[in-house]
């Protein structure tokens, strides 16, 4: 787990056991450390210690985003009493606080007040006050004093708790009273004549509530009263894995956890940062989280569809029209802006990058929009969105370098579905962990017939000859630097096909390419949808829910092979061609973002360092930005939204070149006006914490359903023809042109990076 507070501990593990989180809300006692010495030595927990009245915390947003972080809280004792909210401070908060960052509490002493007062209790003095005095404690071994014999506790305490008027002891002694019916009583003190029946333990009746009145911690207290700590712990463990969000997996397999919630179908998006043997990250500071989104229980989330043959922007759920209008361009990120903004929440684990939200792609001609370079009419019988995005509201995401898998809904009352996909999840963790340890590369689907495939590759002397097109124009001083690219085509029978056919492609793909950036997106109408095979390696933009903002712009690659070491890639990159084509995008990145955040808040981190992938090595530059205009860390402004840098940064300068408006302009001809579609957009996520984050569409293959062609087939001999029908996938490669350019090195680049996704079909 990450947080940006300090306070906040990593989440540790010893051997295969998970090391517990614990946060102890202190009441400035002076036997606190004595709490938390026991609970280390008890549970090996890491205890993080915050006082009652810490401001950091005073907010419920800040509050509950701390909850988020741990496993249980422990409530301590102090001074005071508990009517008066400066003594008890957060502790009194902890009772109240949403479903869905509710933790199992234990409360001590002045802990234990709070909780029973918060459910009915009164508060009164006792006549003897008692004060380093040890009695015996009556229970009846249940909940924390399960398992347990004579208990003899140490107490502290001038005030008493009652469960009901009247002073005397509650019969049946074990049951909820009228005035307290949340309120189990659990022990009991019975030894002061004059005090009458003390309550000694108590528990909560539905929720993961317990508190004692006694010190656990106390010298004289008995080891069985000390054990209780134990037993709360189990009690704990057991409640987080029936209802809540969050628990550890050791080993994680992505695809076999779709299948087993039943993904895919429509609608239906996979974001996967791609691991390596060991089940880390393949580039843990780019891509170290992944994202399923799962479907509400009609089958089908809601859907936004933006065509720029006619500038309608179409709202769908499932096959079900709901809402269109007409407007023009750039109205559809006004639209987005005030839909997420809308939809904005404040409260989800903060150390999770994604609560909820819209997922999807915009494809490249829906970038040439934003800067104003017209593109051939699209035909509007295709009816294919230039942009498309799907709102998740139900989600799994799995952090990987922490080994924590999160099941979280931003719907009403859906805690019924995060507790259910909890519990199939872990019940069926040996599978998922089987499937992670195999590293086995699918093969091609059977019903995939790749010897009728028909690829249409650009030739040599085609491709060169582009080449040599973007540099009379370098030359003539219209560019710089123009990224060339090429759509290729692979015709599949339709016989051959079937609706599971897009998504055993991607298990192939993120096996042969993992990759920080991989992706799976069935998206529209079910006889039009766009399926997305991607396994991309490069972050076009990123921002934080702090509004801190990043690019991670890929220019510069080498083919891995036979006798290429990456000392060689690496003189190959730091050759003045490769670092000139890296340097213009740089400075294009600069630009951008410059335009959106003003000076003095951009930053480059890292300038073009070379970063190995499965298939390629590659030169890559990081530039970062704060959306604020001031530090990201303060917390006391909400950071503007991310979402008009995105739409000023498109299409991405790396797809572009540099000036962009005029590359692409020129672009368009040499590439005799062919759309590039979804291949050279931008695909991922606007979160409803403030978030996003988005990768270029590179190594990536995709298909829209119902894109058909028909060919006349001769029979043998002569015979009459047949016709035989086919579905297209495309698959584009390009690279970026200067000056220093050597067309044929060029070709060959495309060759290598298109080779690196045509693989999943069983080309070579």
């Amino acid at each position: 787990m990450h947080s940006e507070d300090p306070l906040v501990p990593e989440r540790q593990t010893t051997g295969n056991v998970t090391v517990p989180r614990i946060l102890f809300i202190d009441a400035y006692d002076s036997f606190s450390n004595n709490i938390i010495a026991l609970l280390q030595d008890h549970l090996n927990a890491s205890v993080t210690s915050i006082h009652i009245d810490d401001p950091a915390y005073q907010t419920d947003d800040h509050f509950h985003r701390l909850l988020d972080c741990f496993d249980a809280v422990v409530a301590g004792p102090g001074p005071g009493t508990v009517t008066n909210s400066q003594d008890v401070g957060l502790i009194a908060r902890l009772w109240t606080v949403p479903e869905r960052h509710r933790l199992p509490v234990l409360g001590i002493c002045l802990g234990f007040q709070s909780l029973a007062l918060a459910f009915g209790a009164r508060e009164e003095k006792l006549r003897e006050p008692r004060h380093g005095i040890i009695t015996r404690v009556l229970h009846q071994a249940e909940s924390v004093f399960g398992g347990l014999g004579a208990v003899h506790a140490t107490q502290y305490h001038s005030l008493t708790v009652r469960l009901q008027s009247s002073p005397e002891m509650p019969a049946p002694y074990w049951s909820p009273t009228p005035e307290c019916p949340d309120l189990v009583p659990l022990a009991w003190d019975c030894d002061c004549q004059s005090n009458g029946p003390v309550l000694m333990a108590v528990k909560h009746a539905s929720r993961p509530f317990w508190g004692v009145q006694y010190h656990p911690e106390s010298i004289c207290t008995s080891s069985e009263g000390a054990a209780i700590i134990g037993n709360w712990w189990a009690e704990t463990c057991a409640w987080n894995a029936r209802a809540k969000r969050a628990f550890d997996m050791q080993d994680i397999d992505v695809k076999e956890m779709c299948e087993l919630l039943n993904l895919p179908q429509n609608d239906t998006v996979v974001l996967e940062s791609g691991v390596n043997k060991s089940g880390n990250p393949v580039r843990a500071e780019t891509g170290s989280h992944s994202i399923i989104g799962c479907p509400p229980d009609t089958g089908h989330n809601r859907r936004l569809e933006y065509h720029l043959s006619d500038q309608t922007m179409d709202i769908w759920e499932g096959d079900r029209f709901q809402w269109s209008g007409t407007s023009v361009h750039s109205d559809i990120w006004s639209f987005l802006q005030g839909f997420t903004e809308s939809c904005r929440c404040t409260d989800g684990p903060a150390e999770m990058p994604f609560w909820g939200g819209l997922v999807g792609y915009v494809s490249y001609e829906a970038g040439l929009a934003t800067i104003d370079v017209a593109t051939a009419n699209p035909d509007p019988s295709k009816d294919q969105p230039d942009i498309c995005f799907t709102f998740i509201m139900r989600s799994v995401v799995i952090d990987h370098a922490r080994r924590r898998v999160c099941v979280q809904s931003i719907m009403e009352d859906d805690g019924a579905w995060v507790t259910k996909t909890s519990t199939l999840l872990q019940q069926n963790a040996s599978i998922i962990s089987a499937a992670a340890k195999q590293h086995l590369i699918p093969p091609v689907p059977p019903s995939l017939d790749i010897p009728s495939a028909l690829p249409t590759i650009d030739t040599a002397p085609s491709y060169e000859s582009k080449v040599r097109s973007c540099q009379s124009s370098i030359r003539a001083g219209d560019s710089y630097e123009m990224c060339l690219t090429y759509q290729n085509h692979l015709r599949l029978p339709i016989t051959t096909s079937s609706p599971s056919t897009p998504w055993l492609l991607y298990t192939r793909l993120r096996r042969l390419n993992p990759a920080p950036f991989g992706a799976f997106m069935r998206l529209g109408h079910p006889d039009r949808a766009v399926n997305i095979v991607s396994s991309s390696p490069e972050r076009f933009l990123s921002w934080t829910r702090a509004g801190r903002c990043q690019y991670r712009p890929i220019k510069g690659t080498v083919k891995k092979a036979a006798g290429v070491t990456r000392t060689m890639a690496e003189t190959i990159l730091n050759s003045s061609k490769e670092r000139a084509e890296n340097l213009m995008i740089v400075d294009l990145v600069r630009h951008d973002l410059h335009a959106v955040v003003g000076t003095g808040n951009v930053r480059v981190t890292k300038l073009m360092g070379v970063e190995e992938y499965e298939t390629v090595w590659q030169l890559v530059s990081v530039i970062e930005g704060d959306l604020t205009g001031r530090s990201v860390d303060d917390t006391d402004m909400v950071p503007p939204s991310g979402i008009p840098l995105l739409r000023s940064s498109l299409p991405p300068g790396s797809m572009t070149g540099a000036p962009k408006k005029r590359s692409c302009e020129l672009l368009q001809s040499v590439e005799r006006h062919v759309p590039r579609g979804v291949y050279s957009g931008v695909l991922g996520y606007l979160d409803v914490g403030g978030g996003g984050d988005f990768a270029v569409v590179i190594r990536t293959a995709f298909k829209w359903d119902g894109d058909v062609e028909e060919v006349e087939v001769e029979g043998g001999g002569g015979e009459t023809t047949t016709t035989r029908r086919y579905e297209t996938w495309r698959v584009g490669a390009g690279g970026a042109v200067t000056g220093l350019s050597e067309p044929k090195a060029e070709y060959e680049e495309m060759r290598a990076k298109l080779e690196s996704t045509m693989r999943v079909f069983g080309e070579s």
